[in-house]
């Protein structure tokens, strides 16, 4: 084999090596989180993902255009303050 196409392979493969840690990180993150997680608190998340999904859409539409990198921390946020609104605030309605 040439050496140009093992520098190349080596290259794809060195620069896919943080997208695979990160990958294995939500992967096992996610086994983590899941059995804590409620029905009310996923659905708050899918519906944080919509929002988020409707935001791109408009954005690649051209009809607005929406921060939305600035919107992803709110994925980290959402069941968290699923959590604590059922817990503290809703009983209190």
């Amino acid at each position: 084999m040439p050496v140009g196409i093992i520098v190349n392979v080596l290259a794809v493969a060195l620069a896919a090596l943080p997208q695979l840690a990160v990958f294995l990180l939500l992967f096992f993150g996610a086994r983590l989180i899941l059995p804590l997680a409620t029905p009310v608190m996923i659905a708050d998340f899918k519906a944080c993902g919509g929002f988020l999904l409707l935001a791109t859409a408009f954005r690649v539409a051209k009809i607005r255009e929406f921060p939305i990198a600035d919107m992803i921390p709110a994925m980290v946020l959402a069941m968290p303050m699923s959590w604590l609104w059922v817990q503290y605030i809703a009983p209190l309605l």
